[in-house]
């Protein structure tokens, strides 16, 4: 309890009380919404079953993406991660977001002691990072990019730390280093192992310190010691469901990448995007920080006691944008690319703005964390709102039709016509039906009753075609129908 105190006091010192109850109010409210909208598809509602299923079939070596068809897009990590969770809590939304906060709040951790142990104000790099925009959604939602953002983090931050950090501890922080690196393998396979070297390299080629960078950590061994720990996996799944280690390293890590709209992909379409608009994502995802970034940056060319022109410095600043920036330089030329891609470089832009705001007057750095942590807390507010109060949750979810499904009290089976979401596999315990043409289903009525959901957008297409159907109601973007 005392230790709780000392912390909070000192929190408050370093944010000021308006700004850490704003922070505290806006954490908890984000750990209260994970359990009140539901899982939304495409992307929740696909990792949300698979999680579920690795549950329910007790598989933890290969994800599956439906029955029988294995999951070879991404590693395991995030997936056990909210399959725990439902071994905990039960198959519900906050059971398989919750782990995916509490990742989130151990890269915050891991932030937090970088900034302390570099004479950064670790309170800033806290606030700052818990409320850039893309932060917070992906704290609370199910995906494979904050189990990523754990092992990159942690690389980045001990490779500093290696360097530059104390000399007792040195050695602990290079063989961190190359944990952070295995953990990525289990959460996204090597492409993170690009976004951590990327920044490395060229800060070494850039501040002359390749000798010192060289020397400074035992690579070989080190990346051996990575690959050793998650080789039993991938062999395990290789052998599991033939077919993964071709698919996983030439189609998902080179084809996704480097042919536009590529049409490998087994589990949807690849997300052709403009090349180069990762740097546009980057913007908004780091709001409100990115426009207070550039002015704080202005900001310390007015204070006399800035430290811009320490050597040392400005190597850390460096080191701080091009870890920031990694994302965007190598996805630069993709054009398959998503703004969760730029996560990764988040934990150290957040470090790079409080170090500024090291350089600037402390009334100016304290209203400037004041401004961006209110305009968050409202954003997300605004956000929350608009998904649950507004329903825009339950138009992107089968959550709602399936309650209404179950609300009929009987064990027909529930059908979806064409468009069978993976929320609805959740929400059903994996049950639901999909059937791809109204004279299916037209079949299946005349030897059975079903229940049958279809797209309110479908309707006018199609409502002169259906036979022997009943209403039951609307829920979110479906209608619900009875056969007889």
């Amino acid at each position: 309890m005392n230790f709780f105190y000392r912390f909070w006091n000192k929190a408050e010192l370093a944010l000021g009380k308006s700004t850490l109850y704003v922070l505290t109010g806006l954490i908890l409210l984000r750990v209260i919404s994970l359990a009140i909208y539901p899982l939304m598809d495409t992307t929740e509602g696909r990792y949300g079953e698979m999680a579920r299923k690795m549950a329910e079939m007790n598989d933890w070596i290969t994800p599956w993406f439906d029955v029988g068809v294995p999951f070879w897009g991404k590693p395991p990590l995030s997936f056990w991660m909210s399959a725990l969770g439902i071994k905990v809590f039960g198959i519900n939304e906050f059971a398989v977001r919750f782990p995916q906060f509490l990742a989130a709040v151990t890269i915050v951790f891991i932030c937090y002691d970088w900034a302390k142990r570099s004479l950064v104000n670790p309170f800033y790099v806290v606030a700052i990072l818990s409320t850039s925009f893309l932060y917070i959604l992906l704290s609370g939602a199910v995906t494979t990019d904050i189990a990523l953002c754990i092992g990159s983090t942690l690389s980045l931050r001990s490779f500093w730390l290696s360097l530059r950090g104390a000399e007792a501890n040195r050695k602990r922080e290079q063989w961190l280093f190359f944990i952070g690196l295995s953990i990525m393998l289990y959460a996204k396979g090597p492409v993170g192992w690009v976004l951590v070297f990327i920044p490395i390299g060229l800060w070494a080629l850039l501040t002359g310190s390749i000798k010192e960078t060289w020397k400074g950590l035992p690579w070989i061994l080190g990346c051996i010691l990575a690959i050793v720990i998650s080789l039993p996996w991938y062999l395990a799944a290789e052998k599991h469901t033939p077919g993964f280690l071709h698919y996983f390293f030439v189609g998902e890590h080179w084809q996704r990448f480097t042919i536009s709209g590529w049409k490998g992909d087994l589990y949807g379409t690849a997300h052709a995007r403009p090349r180069g608009s990762i740097w546009l994502y980057l913007i908004v995802a780091s709001l409100p920080w990115s426009l207070i970034l550039p002015i704080t940056i202005w900001m310390t060319k007015y204070n006399k006691n800035s430290a811009k022109n320490e050597t040392e410095n400005k190597k850390f600043k460096a080191y701080l944008l091009l870890s920031g920036l990694a994302p965007c330089i190598f996805f630069t030329m993709s054009g398959n690319t998503l703004w969760t891609y730029v996560l990764p470089g988040l934990p150290s832009l957040a470090l790079l703005l409080a170090l500024y705001l090291r350089e600037v007057k402390v009334s100016f750095a304290k209203s400037a964390l004041l401004c961006g942590v209110s305009l968050s807390a409202i954003a997300t507010v605004l956000a929350l709102m608009a998904l649950t109060l507004d329903h825009k949750a339950d138009s992107r979810s089968a959550k709602g039709v399936v309650a209404l499904y179950k609300a009929q009290h009987n064990a027909k089976p529930i059908v979806f016509l064409s468009d069978k979401p993976f929320s609805s596999m959740f929400y059903t315990d994996g049950k639901a039906i999909e059937v791809n043409t109204v004279e299916e289903v037209n079949d299946l009525s005349k030897t059975s009753q079903i229940y049958l959901a279809i797209k309110l957008s479908q309707l006018s297409r199609i409502d002169n075609e259906l036979n022997r159907l009943t209403v039951i109601g609307d829920a979110g973007s479906y209608r619900l129908y009875l056969s007889y």
